[in-house]
C-alpha cells in the first residue's frame, strides 16, 4: 500500500504545485494592492501560504484516494501496488494458438462470459465485432469503467489485451477501480479462451 500511496503523491504533486502557485500569486497581489504590503513581504507570506495549501491538498486527496483504493482491493481480493495508479490499466492474456476458432468466435465467447458474470456488473456493450469488444461496467462505488478487449489470433499464439479507463475524465483518481476491473476481466477472458481451447481439442 505504501508503494501505491507514493505513486498517488507523485501524480498529485504537479497539479498541487500549480494550484499553490496560483493561490500564492493571488494572495500576493491582494496583499500589495489591498493592504499596501511591499512586494517582498507579500511574496514571502504568499509563498508560505501556497506551499502549505499545496501540501494540504496532496495530503487530503492522497489519503482519500488510498483509502478508497484499499477498499476496492479488499473487495476483489487483490493486493494494492503502485501499478494500480497507471491509466489506462492494461492486462494481457497469451496462450498457444486456438485451432479452428476465429477471432470473432473467441470474442463472442468473451462477450458471453462478461454478460453472465455477476461480479462485473455490465452496463452496456458499445462495440462488438471481429476481435473487438467494448463495454462499460459499474466498478466499485458505482464508478463507471470503460473496458476494451482486443483478441488477435495467429498460427502460433492467441492474444487478448484488456484496457480499462474511467468512463468520465474527472474520475482519473479512481485508477484503482480501473485496475481492479481490468484484473477481473483478464481472469474472465483467460477462462473463456481456455474453454475454447478445450472445446477445440474435443472437436478434434
Amino acid at each position: 500500500m505504501l508503494g501505491y500511496w507514493l505513486a498517488v503523491v507523485r501524480r498529485l504533486a504537479l497539479p498541487a504545485l500549480a494550484t499553490g502557485a496560483v493561490c500564492a500569486a493571488a494572495m500576493a497581489a491582494a496583499l500589495v494592492l489591498g493592504d499596501g504590503t511591499s512586494w517582498s513581504a507579500a511574496a514571502s507570506q504568499a509563498l508560505v501560504a501556497g506551499a502549505v495549501g499545496a501540501l494540504a491538498l496532496v495530503a487530503v486527496l492522497s489519503t482519500s484516494t488510498v483509502l478508497s483504493a484499499a477498499r476496492t482491493a479488499r473487495r476483489y481480493g487483490l493486493t494494492l501496488g503502485p501499478e494500480a495508479v497507471a491509466l489506462p490499466s492494461v492486462r494481457e492474456v497469451r496462450m498457444p494458438a486456438i485451432e479452428s476458432r476465429t477471432a470473432f468466435q473467441l470474442t463472442d465467447s468473451v462477450r458471453h462470459v462478461v454478460e453472465k458474470d455477476p461480479v462485473l456488473r455490465l452496463d452496456e456493450i458499445t462495440a462488438f465485432g471481429h476481435g473487438t469488444l467494448d463495454f462499460t461496467l459499474r466498478g466499485p462505488s458505482d464508478t463507471s469503467v470503460s473496458v476494451q478487449v482486443r483478441v488477435t489470433t495467429g498460427p502460433q499464439e492467441t492474444t487478448a489485451v484488456v484496457e480499462a479507463r474511467p468512463a468520465a475524465t474527472y474520475k482519473r483518481l479512481d485508477a484503482a477501480a480501473c485496475w481492479a476491473v481490468a484484473r477481473v476481466v483478464e481472469q474472465r477472458v483467460a477462462q473463456a479462451l481456455c474453454a475454447e481451447t478445450a472445446d477445440g481439442g474435443a472437436a478434434r
